[in-house]
């Protein structure tokens, strides 16, 4: 009897369970719900450099170190919070990589106090190398359902704007930008909008990357719209303000709390239309205009000289850049299509938050990342002691991208991504044919560029060189553009680039991918074009062993002359008993001409070996014939020259595997080849003695000579090789 009761109570209870079950689910459908993933990512670095500064192959930050080997985990936790169907919570927890190597140990001991901190040394005491985690990304997002779409509070990438105006910073800060975005739609979404108040970074987001001592209160706001007529038209405009704002220090009067001034403000407005007549063709144009206004006290009135280094121009500026677009999707339908780009970036055209990377802004492909800085070897200063290459021989292994700001951003970045260079200054045409046949895919390219920075001393002959508003940054000397110079202060400069990309799938097997390119840029630059420019009068230097005649200055306005940054030589007697010039004299203005004829080809094969295993071979080869200025111009006499003949070679291999969820990446490569210099004559050839021997890395003996700045420049032929792996494996959870 009693069991007989235990089981009628038993299935009661477990009817009412039953029944509960369902209302259970769904009060817990209708809940907060949290859901948590992530990813683990582990990076190998193996390269011949030897560096160990960081677990990246780049940076221009100063004491974040940059290395080609170690091992290091990187750990990201994605929170996602729908509190209810109005309110949703999103954010990171994310470590990085840094220099936080496998060797650490766990990011015990170290130096203390922290000092000169890379390559881990700090270990614990230092979050750069005591595997810290940091919050990244957190946001709120509201959704009340009326007035607007949607209110987003925190962390954005700012993808959403343009990258003209506000744009994305790069990868591993991509939503480190803090913002209040509203967003809101009306006729049935023909109209868009966003609206948003960004908090300016500090680090970089003004003149001489700074926003100065007062940052709680900087800001940019932006506000974009979007007006689509039909499906043939369309049109839309973008508005940013920046105020970076200093406390005033004339306010003494603290009992009223304390005013602000401006330090620095930036305005850029845009008007955007497109054109669409149905799927053969497309038209596209915006048109820019930007006011930037830098105070001169609270900020520099000039960067130092012409090599200064800023992320925004000094004093009052204006400028606008046009962009017009044109699609024809295959008009005779023989698989043929067309791209056209018109474009004119202006020379003061300023936007603090353009897209520093990430966002390809010009249909040309551009320069090539493999020559990135002014020498041969990729070396930024590489002419004085203690300045080794920073990416490698190799340097990047594809083409730039082009961004609309001279703040550009390649820091902490591996060789095997893209390579950001700006194209302030830049104007031109692109046309880009396509065409595809089955298995055949074929792309050309023809670029013209001219520069609105084609001028004489920075367009205004009345101020010294050393007053300019322009930030120099490396100056454009080298084989390549160096990717963050739009000025320099003589620029009289054309380029023409084609190219020609091929793909083929061969019907063997699973299929075997075939693809080539070739690619050639010729680029002149007459610098500095008129005589008037020329440091000393003609005869200061007679030649014959007899000192040059300092005193025979050159002006070109009252007061202003090159002759400080283009001093005359000393005579000297080389170590062979031989006397002249230390290096030939400024005095012809084709000294400093500068031709380059580029030529790259690219031959290469893929195959997919299983369905989770893909492998590829490349094989490149670069040929760069340069003229770069001779000993007089000697690249600003702070480079490295890179005059002569480049010969380099390229292997590269990738493999892909991906295994459950687990993603394995492998790209290795081996650079080698060859410079001959050729640096011109009017000057005695100097012989490396023991002390530049050490300094520079040259044999005893070998040719060069010392330049205006103490700088040693080799005459030898030099022979490069460089090997270099990256390896990583991601697991998302």
């Amino acid at each position: 009897m009693k069991n007989r009761k235990n089981v009628v109570r038993g299935a009661c209870a477990l009817t009412v369970a039953v029944g509960l079950i369902p209302g259970a689910a769904m009060a817990q459908d209708s809940g907060p719900k949290l859901t948590i993933g992530g990813t683990t990512y582990t990076k190998y670095l193996w390269g011949t450099q030897r560096d160990q500064g960081a677990l990246y192959n780049f940076t221009t930050v100063p004491g974040e170190g940059y290395g080609d080997n170690g091992i290091g985990t990187e750990l990201e936790l994605l929170l996602n919070a729908k509190i209810s169907p109005q309110v949703e919570v999103n954010g990171r927890i994310h470590s990085r990589f840094n220099q936080n190597f496998w060797t650490n140990f766990g990011g015990f001991g170290g130096r203390n106090p922290p000092t000169n901190c890379t390559a881990g040394d700090c270990g614990e005491f230092d979050p750069r190398s005591n595997q810290y985690i940091k919050l990244r990304g957190m946001s709120v997002t509201l959704r009340p359902g009326y007035l607007i779409d949607s209110a987003l509070i925190g962390a954005t990438d700012l993808g959403q704007f343009d990258p003209f105006v506000i744009g994305r910073v790069r990868y591993i800060d991509r939503d480190n930008a803090a913002a209040i975005l509203l967003q809101g739609s009306n006729f049935d979404r023909k109209l868009t909008w966003d609206a948003a108040r960004i908090s300016l970074p500090r680090l970089w987001a003004g003149p001489n990357f700074s926003t100065g001592a007062f940052h709680a209160r900087d800001a940019a706001y932006g506000f974009q719209a979007k007006y689509t007529a039909s499906e043939l038209f369309d049109v839309g405009g973008i508005f940013q303000y920046a105020n970076d704002q200093e406390v005033n220090a004339e306010d003494n009067n603290f009992d009223d709390g304390r005013d602000l001034t401006p330090r620095y403000r930036n305005g850029v407005g845009g008007l955007k239309a497109g054109l669409h007549m149905g799927s053969w063709l497309d038209v596209r144009g915006a048109v820019y205009t930007s006011y930037s206004n830098a105070d001169p006290v609270l900020s520099p009135a000039n960067f130092g000289g012409i090599g200064g280094y800023s992320a925004v121009l000094a004093g009052h500026h204006t400028d606008q850049t046009y962009m017009l677009n044109a699609s024809l999707n295959d008009p005779l339908d023989v698989g043929l299509s067309f791209n056209f780009q018109l474009f004119s970036i202006g020379a003061d055209y300023v936007a603090v938050m353009a897209s520093r990377r990430e966002a390809d802004v010009l249909l040309t492909e551009g320069h090539d990342g493999s020559f990135a800085f002014p020498g041969p070897s990729n070396a930024s200063y590489g002419i004085y002691k203690g300045n080794p290459t920073r990416i490698g021989y190799g340097g990047w292994t594809s083409e730039a991208q082009q961004v609309a700001t001279i703040n550009v951003d390649n820091d902490f970045t591996d060789f095997d991504e893209p390579m950001a260079e700006t194209a302030i200054g830049w104007k031109g045409v692109t046309a880009n044919p396509v065409y595809t046949n089955g298995a055949l895919e074929l792309g050309g390219e023809y670029s013209f560029i001219t520069y609105n920075t084609n001028w004489q001393a920075y367009g205004n002959d009345q101020e010294s060189l050393n007053n300019t508003t322009y930030p120099g940054t490396e100056l454009d000397s080298g084989v390549g553009h160096n990717f963050r110079t739009a000025y320099q202060p003589f620029q009289d400069k054309k380029t023409h680039l084609v190219a020609l990309r091929a793909k083929y799938v061969v019907d063997v097997l699973k299929g075997i991918d075939v693809f080539g390119k070739f690619k050639y840029i010729h680029e002149t630059d007459k610098r500095l074009n008129d005589p008037r420019f020329l440091p000393f009068q003609s005869g200061a230097c007679a030649g014959g062993g007899v000192a040059c005649d300092n005193t025979l200055v050159n002006e070109y306005s009252p007061g202003n002359s090159t002759s400080d940054l283009y001093r005359n030589p000393d005579v000297i007697t080389n170590s062979q008993g031989e006397t002249g010039y230390q290096f030939k004299p400024f005095d012809n203005i084709g000294d400093d001409d500068r031709l380059l004829d580029y030529t790259t080809f690219t031959a290469g094969a893929g195959y997919q070996f299983t369905d989770d295993l893909y492998v590829s071979a490349s094989y490149s080869k670069f040929f760069a014939d340069l003229l770069d200025g001779n000993t007089a111009f000697q690249a600003y006499n702070n480079h490295e020259m890179a005059s002569g003949k480049h010969n380099k070679n390229q292997v590269l291999v990738k493999a892909r595997y991906i295994l459950s969820g687990v993603e394995f990446g492998l790209e290795g490569q081996y650079a080698f080849g060859t410079f001959r210099p050729d640096f011109g004559d009017g000057y005695v050839v100097q012989y490396a003695d023991d002390t530049i021997a050490a300094d520079h890395g040259v044999a005893v003996g070998s040719r060069g000579f010392t330049n205006r700045n103490g700088g040693w420049n080799s005459l030898e032929e030099r022979n490069f090789d460089h090997m270099r792996v990256k390896a990583f494996m991601k697991a998302q959870f």
